[in-house]
């Protein structure tokens, strides 16, 4: 069971629309009786994909966010930032797929630094 405080337009759900159909899709609108418009991306029946079904609030949950992290999503986003402007869009997701690359880097450069007493030759008494 949903609440209204745990549902937002925006938000990705899953549930039941009013004629029986299963859905996945996001929440276009609400009004206060609880009931939802949903723009469905997946559907039992076909038909509906691409429109807004009508929705009760407690026949719908809220999906998990997702947050890519693959680079070749992040890429495909960050084309997706540029083709409709979006700079703070850009900037966070340019610096989520440099993260990755730059921790790699630290490591390696971890990997070959040399202590002081690596360094040292120490010649053991016969």
């Amino acid at each position: 069971m949903s609440t209204t405080a745990l549902i937002y337009e925006g938000d990705w759900v899953s549930g039941t629309s009013q004629l029986d159909e299963k859905f996945i899709g996001y929440v276009e609108s609400m009004n206060r009786s609880g009931g939802l418009k949903v723009r469905v991306t997946q559907c039992d029946r076909e038909d509906a994909v691409g429109t807004s079904v009508e929705a009760a609030l407690a026949k719908v949950r809220k999906l998990p966010d997702y947050t890519p992290s693959a680079p070749e999503e992040l890429k495909d986003l960050i084309e997706l930032s540029l083709a409709t402007h979006d700079k703070e869009w850009f900037d966070e997701l340019s610096a989520r797929l440099a993260a990755p690359q730059a921790a790699a880097e630290q490591d390696e450069e971890k990997r070959y630094r040399f202590t002081p007493y690596q360094s040292r030759l120490y010649r053991i008494a016969e």
